[in-house]
């Protein structure tokens, strides 16, 4: 399928045009779309009715041959949709759209399914009225809820009922993820969520540190190769944690991906500890960097550590970084620089822990087994009537055996 892509550089816009259309022929790749043509205007202001200027409208229609779809780069109106629609005669679609086909395809997990499906319904919902206009006719007889009623209110309440049901069976999914952290809270587990703009490399940075091999999480040199959240157990510097791979952010976000992966994003709400995975081979990677912070924003995560990982070091593009404090330079792939990061990761985590030395009677034998499942056991040794333990723990948490606790 061959495409025209189209930007427009305007006096209010936030972003740089050249790097965005480049991001954008990646994301028509990913979509298996070929862009054979672009098209760039300088406008005061954008056009409400056509995004673009009408002498700008005739041009492209001019240059069609070899065209299937024209794809603009910012999110067209449902009115610039349809006018833009009837007057090229070919598909007319913008950067949301490729993304939420890029999502349809990759989402695997139930949940991911679902919330793409409530992010596509939300999307095309306002926009029925400029596709397939020439299909909207009077319906009647057999098989309609009313006689007269129009193919276009169908096709609404269609999507609308499968948004309705959408959200039915993802408030199901939601709640048994909310009991799963409500698990993970009751085992004083410290929680790491990694994050970072897509392709950045967070899935490769989750199997370094991911042991089992059979748990590993798919990682490819691509965007959006990551829809669903995973966690995984993982050990830094001997203490337990969960490690959790998110999905990758990308500049202007669709709103309604946004929205219908909060769930999904509730994960990195609520962990004690984010890691920025930034990608330094990359010469926007500062852009990377404020559109994930601002996502996060919107996500309230405000006062959550964060570690920056400046990742891909062995490809050798990072001399001229300036560095965002707390940092570590990384090469997930290589394995480069893990094991700094392990030790900024403790730093943080473990800052306040402490070490104590327990005496534990073997009619407690369950409080032994519990603190060598949610501790870091320094030693331990079987007594005539107890058992001696060293742990390292929070003080918050040592209080409830105050009365095993031996004194220095």
């Amino acid at each position: 399928m061959g495409a025209l892509i189209v930007g427009v550089k305007y006096k209010e816009m936030n972003y740089d045009l050249d790097n965005s259309l480049i991001e954008l022929e990646e994301l028509c790749k990913a979509c298996n779309i070929q862009v054979v043509k672009r098209c760039i205007q300088n406008l005061d202001r954008i056009n409400p009715s056509l995004y673009i200027g009408t002498g700008k409208v005739q041009e492209i229609k001019a240059q069609l041959d070899g065209i299937d779809i024209v794809i603009f780069n910012e999110e067209l109106s449902p009115l610039q949709v349809k006018n833009l629609t009837d007057i090229l005669d070919v598909e007319v679609t913008d950067r949301t759209d490729l993304i939420l086909r890029i999502f349809e395809v990759r989402a695997k997990s139930k949940e991911s399914k679902l919330q793409v499906e409530i992010a596509k319904g939300q999307y095309l919902l306002p926009r029925l009225a400029g596709m397939k206009e020439h299909l909207y006719s009077q319906q009647g007889g057999s098989g309609f809820r009313g006689s007269g009623e129009k193919q276009l209110e169908l096709d609404r309440r269609l999507i609308s009922n499968q948004i309705a049901q959408a959200k039915r069976q993802l408030a199901k999914i939601v709640k048994q993820r909310q009991n799963q952290r409500k698990r993970r809270k009751n085992n004083e587990m410290k929680v790491i969520a990694l994050v970072g703009y897509t392709n950045s490399g967070k899935s490769t940075l989750m199997n370094a540190f991911c042991l089992n091999k059979n748990k590993q999480v798919l990682q490819k040199d691509m965007l959006f190769a990551t829809l669903q959240t995973a966690t995984r157990n993982v050990l830094i510097n001997k203490h337990a944690c969960l490690l959790t791979d998110t999905v990758g952010f990308i500049d202007r976000l669709p709103h309604h991906l946004i929205q219908a992966f909060r769930s999904t994003l509730e994960e990195v709400v609520e962990a004690d500890l984010l890691i920025h995975v930034v990608d330094t081979s990359n010469p926007n990677y500062e852009a990377y960097i404020e559109t994930t912070n601002q996502v996060l924003n919107e996500l309230g995560v405000k006062d959550t550590p964060m570690i920056y990982a400046y990742n891909k070091v062995d490809l050798n593009k990072y001399g001229f970084i300036v560095p965002i404090e707390p940092y570590v330079f990384i090469s997930a792939k290589e394995r480069i620089g893990l094991d700094q990061l392990e030790t900024v990761i403790s730093s943080i985590l473990f800052k306040d822990y402490a070490i104590y030395d327990l005496n534990i009677p073997y009619q407690d034998g369950e409080v032994f087994k519990y603190l060598h499942q949610h501790s870091l056991v320094l030693e331990f040794q079987y007594l005539e009537d107890s058992i001696y333990l060293k742990i390292e723990m929070h003080p918050s948490q040592i209080a409830k055996y105050s009365k095993y606790l031996l004194k220095n």
